[in-house]
């Protein structure tokens, strides 16, 4: 049973303000540092390595935000190694709030959405540039701060990808993305996806910004399915080939009649540019929707986007991790090389 109680060195160096949330995988608090005198985001991970899974996910995201140095990630400051040898302690900078809260209060005006999708397109054609797929790009994954700057966190589902091209992204498995957040892809499981996921996903994201309500609130899979294609249309053969193996067809075809809403007439009393934008990327097809470099150059971002933008990309090297992504190993080599990380990271950090 996963304990809330904290290790005696980490009562010692935080002091505890306040809960933030918690989950399956973990507690989550502010916290000030009283050797730095800086608030941090303390989060406890239950069992990290009680299984492949939850030793994979642990080990992805520790060392993706190790290797990804980005203003718009968020920090990961702090990695302590608990006494008992099977829960760890992760100590990120502190956010202000999210994107879901913002949104729920509705409070953003129109040059802020704007600013935001900004960002939010920036960083995810910095991650394509280094091989990473986020794999649960949402709301509540956008960390915000008053200055209207963001965070990306929650890497625990992202997939690095050593080699290079698109074939590369080829039948990766496992859970991904909040529903309502999928792409058609992924709902129907098909293993043939790639960077376009995360367009889908940032297309929803933008939908969001304009409505301050979710785009498609799906309440199964099939649910979703149904009003995504009320929104783009009927999938073409084109479109089904897409998604690779014919056997994610019959999903489709399967799927009750639904009255036509297209998107661009839901969205039609908002900005042009932002809705034309939105169109381009919630498209069933992934390969005919807009890439996050293209998304750039798009005119809404005009007020923003500058060539340093690409220079900052195309001199992206692609990640690499010590455990590759296209290999899964045993829970405890992912433990290991955590731990190795701690020590050589993080030398003041190891328990005894």
């Amino acid at each position: 049973m996963a304990s809330f109680n904290l290790d005696g060195q980490i009562e010692q160096r935080y002091k505890i303000l306040r809960h933030i949330g918690s989950g399956a995988y973990g507690i989550v608090w502010c916290a000030l540092d009283r050797e730095t005198n800086t608030l941090v985001a303390l989060k406890k991970v239950f069992d990290a390595f009680g299984n492949q899974q939850d030793a994979q996910r642990t080990y992805r995201e520790v060392m993706l935000l190790t290797a990804l140095r980005h203003e718009s990630i968020v920090l990961l400051r702090n990695m302590i190694r608990s006494v008992n040898g099977t829960d760890i302690y992760l100590a990120f900078e502190l956010a202000e709030t999210d994107l879901s809260t913002i949104l729920r209060h509705n409070v953003l005006g129109p040059i802020h959405r704007q600013y935001l999708a900004y960002q939010i397109v920036k960083i995810v054609a910095y991650l394509h540039s280094r091989g990473v797929i986020h794999r649960d790009l949402k709301p509540a994954n956008i960390f915000v701060n008053s200055d209207c700057r963001i965070k990306l966190g929650d890497f625990g589902l992202a997939r690095c990808i050593q080699s290079q091209g698109e074939d590369a992204f080829r039948d990766l498995t496992g859970y991904i993305a909040t529903r309502w957040y999928r792409a058609p892809e992924i709902l129907v499981n098909s293993a043939n996806y790639t960077t376009a996921m995360d367009m889908w996903a940032v297309g929803c994201i933008m939908g969001e910004l304009l409505t301050s309500s979710p785009l498609f609130m799906g309440s199964s899979t099939l649910h979703q399915l149904s009003l995504i294609i009320s929104a783009v249309g009927e999938p073409t053969t084109g479109d089904l080939e897409s998604l690779g193996s014919s056997e994610t067809w019959p999903l489709v075809d399967a799927l009750p009649l639904v009255e036509s809403c297209p998107l661009y007439e839901t969205l039609r009393q908002y900005d042009p540019d932002a809705v034309d934008l939105t169109c381009k990327l919630v498209v069933f097809n992934p390969t005919r929707r807009i890439t996050a470099r293209e998304a750039l150059r798009h005119p809404y971002f005009a007020p923003f986007f500058t060539e340093s933008d690409m220079e900052e990309l195309n001199k992206a090297t692609m990640v690499s991790l010590p455990l590759p992504d296209e290999k899964d190993y045993p829970a405890a080599e992912y433990r290991e090389a955590l731990y190795n990380v701690i020590s050589d990271r993080f030398r003041q950090n190891i328990a005894v």
